[in-house]
């Protein structure tokens, strides 16, 4: 008889425990989430192409101090609005954001020299 009524309770609590696990675990973060501050690079460089499918600019970049030789890649630009105001051939200046998940760019503006 005691089996009977204890098992009510044990099942309460094995319920109650597995709910507060998994809330838990899914507040947690990880190493590389998006709470991870991107550290910062001023790049400057020329747009040398555009894919509007993937918001991506291949810029051709001067040195990038503390991050990158220089050389001609791909960058996501974050903001759409900057993404649309590039042209090719454009000389700009930007912030490359870099985490552990990977980089963009925001802060673009075009270069007037």
């Amino acid at each position: 008889m005691r089996l009977v009524r204890s098992l009510p309770f044990r099942t309460a609590w094995l319920t109650s425990a597995a709910v507060l696990l998994s809330f838990s675990s899914a507040c947690s973060t990880k190493p590389g989430a998006p709470e991870e501050k991107p550290r910062q690079y001023s790049l400057r460089g020329v747009v040398v192409r555009l894919d509007p499918k993937s918001n991506l600019a291949s810029i051709k970049a001067e040195k990038i101090d503390g991050w990158m030789d220089a050389m001609t890649m791909e960058y996501p630009v974050e903001n759409r609005a900057e993404y649309q105001a590039l042209r090719k051939d454009e000389k700009i200046t930007a912030t490359v954001n870099v985490t552990s998940e990977g980089f963009w760019l925001s802060n673009v503006k075009e270069r007037k020299e």
